[in-house]
């Protein structure tokens, strides 16, 4: 069982998605990369870490670093964050944009979805008057496989009620089989779900009024997370415009972001007019 691969796995592995690992986590190689060694007649993994190293990036390297993701999730996560959304940051926005009647909201790294269908129904309880408004939410992630458990918008009885209460759950999923439970169509039509790596090539995006980009960063080095921040302030619709970290998050020594701090949560919004 040789390791001798690993420091140039974990190097793949930063340049490819950002996850900055090293030895300290090889439990987590070890516990994800399992399956995928086995099912492709490796020993262990350290021998599929070695024809990882030794061979071209295709669809097996990808398996790989899609099982190192994290997708941990639920509906509402933070209530904090969502009680600020409905209170506060998404009026702000709708008042400003009254004239245009356009809504534009990027879930990045949505993982399973949760967040994205989150805001949908959000916006259709609590801001009915947007009726005749154009909403756009976009969900991306790095996985393919989580994004098609996102767009079928099917969940297991115990992912359903983790953050959702009974109105919710009823008024927006129909109970299916085996006790699951599937976000209703009105709701998955809001949602256009891509896929995304955040440090490869940035496909073209239209500009967002809110930018959810919550618990990733802190899988990067700084000079990632300087990159990825640098491009997300290009994607931001204006200096009212919202861009929303996980609660363990935040940017330092950063000019193009100012914080912005309210009750129980902080958000960030442009520190000057972003360039077209």
């Amino acid at each position: 069982m040789s390791k001798e691969y690993l420091p140039q796995f974990y190097i793949m592995l930063e340049q490819q998605v950002g996850i900055a690992l090293d030895d300290t986590k090889q439990y987590l190689l070890e516990s994800r990369l399992l399956p995928l060694a086995t099912q492709n007649g490796h020993p262990d993994v350290y021998a599929l870490i070695k024809y990882l190293t030794q061979n071209p990036i295709g669809p097996i390297h990808w398996l790989a670093f899609e099982a190192l993701t994290t997708n941990e999730t639920s509906f509402f996560r933070d209530k904090h964050v969502f009680e600020a959304l409905k209170n506060k940051i998404l009026p702000d926005l709708i008042a400003s944009r009254q004239k245009e009647k356009t809504l534009r909201i990027w879930s990045s790294a949505c993982s399973a979805g949760q967040e994205a269908y989150s805001l949908a129904m959000m916006l259709r309880e609590d801001f009915g008057h947007l009726n005749d408004w154009t909403i756009y939410i976009q969900a991306t992630d790095i996985s393919e496989l989580i994004l098609e458990k996102a767009k079928s918008g099917i969940y297991s009885s115990m992912e359903a009620h983790r953050g959702l209460d009974a109105h919710y759950l009823q008024k927006y999923f129909t109970h299916i089989e085996k006790g699951a439970y599937q976000i209703k169509p009105a709701i998955r039509q809001m949602v256009n779900f891509s896929h995304h790596n955040l440090v490869g090539n940035w496909p073209f995006y239209p500009k967002f009024d809110l930018i959810m980009l919550r618990n990733v960063l802190i899988y990067f080095k700084q000079d990632v997370k300087d990159k990825v921040l640098q491009k997300m302030y290009q994607q931001l619709n204006g200096s009212d415009s919202v861009l929303i970290l996980g609660a363990a998050e935040s940017i330092y020594l950063n000019d193009l972001y100012k914080l912005v701090p309210l009750d129980k949560i902080s958000f960030y919004k442009p520190n000057s007019p972003v360039k077209a």
